[in-house]
């Protein structure tokens, strides 16, 4: 990380001296959280040192926020940055997680060159919504062949992710530790895309990922809460082509990986899917087919629901000035390891959403939802049967409205979940659940604005247990004297009861307010101050009598309310800015 800073602050030392234009903004606030730490539950047994009232970290911390940004005739260059510091998570150039981002990106023509933290995002069967701090490089070059061809290189590598080790402190939440460690991986990559501006693309990929494994010491660990270090190799290559004068496109996409972990050997396989996608006029249908491989795997989206092989369909038609219909389908099924003791699953999905646009009326959307996932039945030697039998429905509404510099939107959803699943050793749930929301705007006047909602939510399981949430939020804005002076505040409010979860119970039936206001003054248009002043308050429903007796059962672990006791804090600070 030393090196990653270096390199920025050298960067931007040369720039500065260069003649180029420079606007921006820093802002550094520092505030204070007090509370009283002590707790009238907590066990002998238990250290002071890993147990809390609360995961919200007492005494000062700092945050420092950049956005710099430079331009000379041939250069765009921006350097963003978050960087916080306190008592818990002590701020380490040396420790990758106490830094959230520092960012420097320089573009020249259409090349840009990017250091430190990033975001990939593409496609899930190869790097999608990816965190990376490393470096990347983009280089898009026009006119190959003709007046519309291009091509373009992109590489980059870097750490997609951190370490953490089990015992490590926990980023933002006061004296909570991983229980769950994983090593720091790195990930090297590259991208070449060949094509004509609406006419085809072709483009080739592939990625390397490598876990650190003396990254954590092995006595920091154990074997079950620690997934072995891999090794990961991806390729594949995707196209688009362009017909009918743009109207419809034929696309598709396939990767074969590689994967390779010590307590598995290798695990090979590949994913593909293709289709079309057709836009005419007031018409829209996107058909396509895709194969997820059982063992197929990417550290660029660790997280792709793979072992499934179907079709999707997606349609919508406007209706000129009233009415948007949108329809959508899925069927596919997993198992395609053919592993007998496995049921396979088929699992279908259809949405019929309508969308009204009635001028100087409210936009208002009613939708239906189904999905059923039905398997065969697999007996084991005790004779024993495992099946899937799950039925889920919804229906949602959405009602919003612009009147003026206002707006209004009211939503529900009601999902339902019918479970008869037969799984050995354990009850299948079933679930309904209903969320609702109300938000509303108003811009009264230029210099005052006020925003809030409420969302209602429940949920109930067939095995009893059912949880209310209410949540309530506000803020506002007040340009008391214009350019000047202005006032700015935010509350929220959260009201949570459960039942029928036992002791379990105890953790979730609390009410909680939490509320901000600020004065900020301008010195000069450049350059202001901030006055910080708010409440943090958390009331648990259970009493101090109610947790002794808890503790004294003897399955329950000694830290069973750590992080979860009432609390009152008081949040004082400052703020500067400074903008050029």
């Amino acid at each position: 990380m030393r090196n990653i800073i270096f390199i920025l602050m050298a960067t931007v030392s040369v720039l500065w001296a260069q003649k180029i234009d420079i606007s921006g903004r820093i802002s550094l606030n520092a505030l204070n959280t007090q509370y009283d730490e002590t707790s009238q539950i907590k066990p002998d047994s238990v250290s002071d040192e890993t147990y809390g009232k609360t995961t919200l970290i007492p005494g000062l911390s700092q945050n420092l926020n950049l956005a710099l940004f430079a331009r000379t005739s041939t250069l765009d260059i921006s350097l963003l940055g978050d960087i916080r510091n306190n008592r818990w998570n002590v701020l380490s150039l040396s420790n990758q997680n106490t830094i959230d981002r520092l960012s420097l990106a320089v573009r020249f023509g259409n090349h840009e060159i990017t250091l430190g933290d990033f975001y990939v995002s593409g496609s899930d069967l190869f790097m999608q919504s990816r965190e990376m701090r490393g470096g990347r490089a983009v280089f898009k070059f026009n006119r190959i062949w003709s007046s519309r061809s291009f091509m373009e290189v992109s590489v980059l590598g870097g750490l997609a992710q951190k370490k953490l080790a089990i015992g490590d402190r926990a980023v933002g939440l006061y004296k909570q530790f991983e229980t769950s460690g994983v090593y720091r991986r790195f990930l090297a990559g590259g991208d070449f895309r060949l094509g004509e501006s609406g006419n085809f693309d072709v483009g080739l990929h592939y990625l390397f990922a490598r876990d650190d494994s003396s990254s954590i010491k092995a006595d920091a660990n154990s074997d079950d809460a620690l997934n072995a270090p891999l090794q990961n190799h991806n390729a594949g290559l995707d196209f688009n082509w362009l017909l009918w004068k743009k109207r419809l496109k034929l696309f598709g996409e396939g990767f074969f990986s590689k994967k390779d972990t010590i307590s598995a050997g290798d695990a090979r396989d590949y994913s593909l899917r293709g289709g079309f996608d057709l836009r005419y006029e007031s018409f829209k249908l996107v058909a396509f087919y895709q194969r997820l491989g059982y063992n197929f795997y990417s550290a660029g989206y660790p997280f792709l629901l793979n072992d499934r092989n179907g079709f999707k369909i997606e349609t919508a038609y406007r209706f000129p000035k009233y009415v948007v219909l949108a329809m959508d389908g899925e069927q596919y099924a997993n198992n395609l390891i053919k592993d007998e003791n496995i049921p396979t699953t088929r699992t279908r999905l259809a949405n019929l959403n309508v969308t009204t646009f009635i001028r100087k009326g409210p936009e208002v959307t009613l939708g239906v939802g189904y999905r059923d996932d039905i398997s065969n039945s697999v007996f084991d030697a005790d004779n024993n049967e495992t099946k899937t039998n799950k039925v889920s429905k919804k229906m949602e509404g959405r009602v919003s409205q612009d009147i003026g510099f206002n707006r209004y939107s009211l939503s529900a959803i009601y999902l339902d979940l019918d479970d008869k699943s037969k799984i050995t050793g354990s009850d299948p749930l079933g679930t309904a659940q209903l969320i609702g929301s109300f938000n509303i705007y108003t811009r009264p006047t230029n210099n005052f604005f006020i925003s809030g909602g409420l969302v209602y939510s429940r949920l109930k399981l067939t095995d009893g247990k059912d949880n209310v949430n209410y949540y309530l939020y506000e803020s506002h804005r007040w340009d008391i004297i214009p350019l000047k002076l202005v006032f700015e505040s935010n509350i929220t409010a959260t009201k949570n009861d459960a039942e029928g979860g036992g002791n379990e119970d105890l953790l979730s039936n609390y009410w909680q307010i939490a509320g901000q206001m600020s004065f900020e003054y301008f010195f000069v248009p450049g350059f202001s101050a901030k006055l910080i002043a708010g409440i943090n308050q958390r009331q648990m429903s259970y009493t101090v009598d109610e947790a002794l007796k808890i503790l004294e059962e003897p399955d329950t672990d000694p830290t069973f309310f750590n992080g979860n006791e009432s609390y009152n804090a008081l949040i004082y600070g400052l703020e500067f800015n400074w903008m050029f």
